[in-house]
């Protein structure tokens, strides 16, 4: 009699043992067939919403078939509560880079300081807004350099939306000698920045001395574009076209 039931209660041992693998075996093809449907029918619409969505959502399942394994071997609420509190724990660590970004987003989303075609400063980087996701900001510079900040940093830092400002000041500084009154001399400057800022379209431009002596004035120049790539292009042309416009009045 007690072969019987020690055999009998092998039996139930092994038919648990059994039920727990064939569990665990089932969880793990669910969540890879979730994960491979997820990635290749939401990739090509956001590859990064499908990765997190195929990851995250994997381990989900996982989560839960390792549960429903636990408690087949009929194990106390205690023990499952604290292998939950563990999951949750690895969980929180896994993403603990991702979910700052993703809720720096949603903030960036509601108070809309730029959008997508923006130019806007960041710390020392100048560039145009060509995607906003759930992680970065890219942002492609005037020397057409790919930069991808991540959004956490963007709601740390001051953002400087140039195209809602009216655009970025081009400045240049030059010496011009004395050689007639100041005021002529800013005159015929300023005839010739002016042109530039039309072309630009702001229209916008100024002339500051910083500098005087008896023999030359050193003045700044100031020319305000609508498209900061054009910075080193306007101020080569700036300074051509008051050098031109210099020697054509010492000429005349």
């Amino acid at each position: 009699m007690e072969g019987i039931g020690l055999l009998q209660m092998l039996e139930l041992r092994l038919e648990l043992l059994l039920s727990v693998l064939g569990s665990l075996l089932a969880t793990l093809i669910i969540g890879f067939l979730f994960s491979r449907i997820i990635r290749r029918s939401l990739r090509r619409y956001n590859p990064l919403l499908a990765e997190a969505t195929a990851r995250y959502g994997s381990w989900a399942i996982y989560m839960v078939g390792i549960l429903f394994s636990l408690e087949l071997l009929n194990l106390k609420l205690e023990t499952i509560l604290v292998f939950v509190v563990l999951i949750g724990v690895l969980v929180v660590i896994g993403l603990r880079d991702i979910l700052p970004n993703y809720f720096a987003k949603q903030i960036i989303d509601m108070y809309k300081p730029f959008n997508v075609g923006d130019w806007v400063k960041i710390e020392e980087i100048v560039g145009k807004v060509v995607e906003i996701n759930d992680l970065y900001t890219q942002v492609v510079t005037r020397s057409h350099a790919r930069v991808y900040i991540p959004n956490n940093l963007l709601v740390k830092h001051t953002i400087s939306n140039l195209s809602k400002a009216g655009g970025i000041d081009v400045t240049a500084r030059i010496s011009v000698p004395l050689s007639r009154s100041l005021d002529d001399i800013i005159s015929t400057i300023e005839k010739a920045i002016s042109e530039e800022a039309r072309e630009e379209g702001t229209g916008d431009s100024e002339i500051q001395v910083v500098s005087l002596n008896a023999k030359t004035v050193e003045l700044e120049v100031k020319v305000r574009i609508l498209n900061p790539q054009r910075v080193e292009d306007v101020r080569s042309r700036v300074l051509r076209k008051i050098y031109r416009a210099l020697e054509t009045e010492l000429k005349g």
